[in-house]
């Protein structure tokens, strides 16, 4: 307990330095409640977060498996609970209400209960810094806890790319953040100045370039015609939104030049491939199916943008009359699926689908030879067979997860089209999904029991649910 408490106090210290640039903003905007608010958090924060360090510094022991799971579940816990102050100090929301935009930033769904017109510049900084943090923490726990332990089947063979950790007692923690955050900041900022560049104002675009890289669905403008006004910003913005929904790991083994024949690899190959495929009928789709006033170019390119959008998990798109005219059913599976394993992106993660399909390719060639030695066969590879049970159990749990979802939105009162738009878009952090089912979300208009149920689903997504049985039970998963 004195090390999980150590790191929650880490999180909040954390937490207390990301604060500065709202700060900054708030006192470039004038706007003093919004200053003495972030002032007071990381005051506050800082002072709690370096009393516990010091206190149970000399009592730090090395975690087993079920307290590194406890610890990725604190982890996530404490950082929603850091952001939660801010919305009720600055913008007077309730306590459910607040609970429920901190989750929702941090997640990366990126939904709020407030129209973008009502929201200062500064608590668009403080969502969009949030969102940032989330993103950061996404792929740090990936690295130490998910990939770690292979939890769900996740592939860690290249994971030293990231991972320093020498042993368990020198988990070296300081040297991964590192490496994590350097890659992870300079690919922010180089979308920030690119978005710069093609003259979007620098607040919107340092805001946007945080959102993308977690692909986050809070961006300072309505979408309508055209995102941020600017066509050349859609298309920087579609290519750090692939960017972040694609393996950090698989980034460093493009760089070394060693990705061929790893199962990143083969997992960006297989998301990159269905991602082509999907823009190609995008295309299609614009021509024989044009939106109401659009044709052309515009129609084509407001249709690609938003299948990327809708494919990263990102969340961002044009309004519904100009949107993608594909079934509900297919938009829901292609969240559902998500990104690449270490990104930011939701879902189940392309390598799991990979997996499953490997292994139901598998059993049927073996209908038509069943003495045959087959690649990656769980009858003889005891390793295969660790890793389809593991995936297949994320996926069933998932498909549980998802369908409990359902049912508790159903018993809220909304219907069948709604709770699956609801539950999937809370489980993939797709905000645009979820809000597309209450037209009301973004003025605040739903019950508190909704807001609970969203919050629930994004969490233990973003936790994952092998890692919260773990937790429970001390397995491996």
């Amino acid at each position: 307990m004195p090390t999980i408490g150590v790191l929650s106090a880490g999180v909040f210290g954390l937490f207390a330095l990301s604060m500065l640039l709202p700060m900054f903003v708030s006192l470039v905007e004038g706007n003093w409640r919004a200053f003495e608010a972030f002032f007071l958090v990381i005051v506050s924060y800082g002072f709690l977060s370096a009393v516990t360090i010091m206190a149970l510094n000399s009592r730090l022991r090395t975690l087993n498996r079920a307290g590194v799971f406890t610890a990725a579940i604190t982890v996530w816990l404490s950082l929603i609970a850091a952001a939660t102050p801010a919305f009720l100090l600055v913008e007077g929301q309730s306590l459910i209400r607040a609970l429920f935009e901190a989750t929702s930033a941090v997640t990366t769904l990126g939904t709020t209960l407030r129209p973008l017109s009502d929201i200062s510049p500064s608590m668009a900084f403080y969502r969009g810094t949030l969102g940032w943090i989330g993103g950061f923490t996404t792929l740090t726990l990936a690295a130490y806890v998910l990939g770690a332990y292979q939890v769900g089947g996740t592939p860690n063979a290249n994971l030293r790319h990231i991972q320093h950790s020498r042993t368990e007692n020198d988990p070296r923690i300081l040297v991964t953040l590192r490496s994590i955050a350097l890659p992870y900041l300079t690919l922010t900022i180089a979308c920030a100045v690119l978005l710069v560049i093609v003259r979007v104002p620098a607040d919107t675009a340092i805001i946007t370039a945080m959102s993308m890289l977690a692909t986050n669905g809070f961006i300072p403008a309505e979408p309508g015609g055209t995102v941020l006004g600017n066509r050349f910003a859609e298309l920087i913005m579609m290519v750090f939104m692939v960017v972040g929904a694609t393996s950090i790991v698989w980034h460093r083994l493009l760089l070394s030049r060693l990705g061929k024949g790893s199962r990143e690899h083969a997992e960006a190959m297989l998301y990159l491939t269905a991602l082509a495929v999907l823009l190609v009928l995008a295309v299609i789709a614009s021509v024989l199916a044009p939106p109401l006033g659009r044709t052309g170019f515009e129609s084509a390119f407001n249709y690609v943008f938003d299948i990327v959008s809708i494919a990263t998990t990102t969340g961002i798109t044009h309004d519904e009359r100009l949107g993608v005219s594909i079934p509900f059913e297919v938009i829901l599976i292609i969240v559902f699926v998500g990104g690449c394993s270490y990104s930011t992106a939701g879902g189940i993660k392309a390598f799991r689908l990979a997996t499953m399909l490997k292994h139901v390719s598998n059993e049927l060639d073996r209908l038509v030879y069943p003495s045959a030695m087959l690649r990656d066969d769980v009858q003889y590879d005891a390793n295969q067979r660790v890793i389809a049970k593991a995936v297949w159990s994320t996926f069933f749990l998932a498909v549980l997860t998802v369908t409990i979802g359902m049912l508790l939105f159903a018993t809220q009162g909304h219907g069948l089209s709604a709770a699956m738009a609801l539950a999937v878009g809370a489980f993939s952090q797709v905000g645009n999904l979820a809000a597309s089912a209450i037209p009301g979300l973004s003025e605040g208009v739903v019950s508190d029991g909704t807001l609970l149920t969203l919050s629930a689903l994004a969490l233990v997504a973003r936790i994952e649910i092998l890692v919260l049985l773990a937790a429970i039970t001390g397995n491996r998963w």
